[in-house]
């Protein structure tokens, strides 16, 4: 484990034995804060190379359509993150590096999630995945870093979950499909919130991935949605999630 995966498994795991309680809490924030400050002052290169990119995307939300507050408001959130886990940004052998293409591809993804939620497009779904394939790729070619690896999984269930709300709100999708592929990312939640919090060590790498082999025929759900071809749409999504969820069970066991 390098140094910084050491402090969070410590520190969830005062949180665990304090039982979450809500001064434990503020002493588990408080603390990141703290550790965050620390990064950003012994980095002050990296520090600098973060807000330039987040200024970028707050930069860009000027030529989507309006209304525009709600899409910075998200993209404040994801700089944040960013902010809280500069220490993540390094090797899996604990190398400090600056972000990378495939850090890049995964902020474009997190940059379209407050889009998906208010007008998902065929176009827009398909950027989204297209920066997908491309992460990984990018990734596997260069030294990935903790952040894009341990971050990812949850820009990808956020954007699924925003672009999955959009469109049962203009009824391009079935809340029998939405509601399974609800339930596939509400699983991957909590298993992965319960190993950080209960357990303090990372989820598996093979249980989280489980289901990324179905990712294309979501995917082409969600696009499918978004051209106006519901009953397709439907069929896709359903099959996608349990797709899904039968490679998690099937891993699990």
């Amino acid at each position: 484990m390098t140094e910084g995966e050491r402090w969070a498994r410590d520190r969830l795991a005062e949180l665990e034995r304090a039982g979450f309680a809500p001064r434990a809490i503020a002493d588990f924030l408080m603390a990141s804060q703290r550790r965050a400050n620390e990064t950003r002052r012994e980095r002050p290169d990296l520090a600098r190379q973060a807000r330039r990119w987040t200024a970028v995307g707050a930069a860009a939300y000027a030529f989507t359509s309006p209304p525009r507050k709600p899409a910075l408001a998200a993209w404040a959130a994801v700089a944040l993150m960013l902010d809280w886990h500069l220490g993540m940004v390094e090797t899996e052998d604990g190398e400090p590096r600056p972000l990378g293409p495939a850090d890049a591809a995964t902020l474009a993804r997190a940059w379209f999630i407050p889009l998906a939620a208010r007008a998902p497009t065929p176009a827009l779904i398909a950027a989204a995945a297209a920066t997908d394939v491309l992460d990984g790729r990018l990734a596997r070619a260069s030294a990935p870093t903790r952040a894009g690896r341990d971050l990812e999984g949850a820009v990808d269930a956020a954007f699924a979950a925003a672009a999955v709300t959009g469109l049962v709100r203009q009824h391009r999708l079935g809340r029998a499909a939405a509601a399974a592929e609800a339930g596939r990312l509400a699983a991957g939640f909590a298993y992965s919130a319960s190993t950080y919090f209960r357990e303090a060590r990372a989820p598996d790498r093979a249980l989280a991935q489980a289901a990324r082999a179905s990712t294309p025929i979501r995917a082409a759900g969600l696009i499918a949605a978004a051209a106006g071809h519901r009953r397709s749409a439907d069929a896709l999504v359903w099959a996608g999630a349990l797709a899904g969820a039968a490679a998690w069970t099937t891993v699990q066991g």
